[in-house]
C-alpha cells in the first residue's frame, strides 16, 4: 500500500520523505505561527501550547534518547529546535506592539469586591 506523501510526489511539492528527523528553520517556522496568531486562527496561548513540549513528553523522549542513542541525537536536536522557535515567537510577539499582550494583561477587582455601580 501507497502511503498518501507517495501519492502526493513529494519532488513535485519540494518535500523530502527521506529523513524523518528533517526540521525547518526555527525562525521560519515561528513566523509561520505569528501569521497565524496575526490572522486570528488562534491565540497566542493557543500558539505556546502548539510549540511547547509538555514536561511528561519531554521526560518520555529524553529517557528513549538515552536508551536509544542512535535515535538520541535527533531526539536532543528536534527538543532544541522547539526551544528556538518559542524564543523566536516571543522576540516576534515583544517587537509587535500592536496588541496587549495576554499574560501581561490583569483585571483587579474594585475595592469591596463588588462590581461599581
Amino acid at each position: 500500500m501507497k502511503s498518501v506523501a507517495r501519492l502526493l510526489d513529494g519532488e513535485a511539492l519540494g518535500i523530502s520523505f527521506d529523513n524523518p528527523w528533517a526540521i525547518r528553520n526555527p525562525l521560519d517556522e515561528a513566523r509561520d505561527l505569528y501569521r497565524m496568531f496575526r490572522s486570528g486562527s488562534c491565540s497566542i496561548d493557543e500558539i505556546r501550547q502548539l510549540i511547547a513540549v509538555p514536561k511528561a513528553i519531554e521526560e518520555a523522549l529524553l529517557a528513549y534518547a538515552e536508551c536509544y542513542p542512535n535515535d538520541g541525537r535527533q531526539v536532543y536536536r528536534v527538543l532544541l529546535f522547539r526551544e528556538s522557535v518559542a524564543k523566536e515567537f516571543e522576540r516576534l510577539i515583544e517587537r509587535d506592539q500592536s496588541f496587549p499582550e495576554s499574560s501581561q494583561v490583569s483585571v483587579e477587582e474594585p475595592a469591596g469586591g463588588g462590581l461599581a455601580n
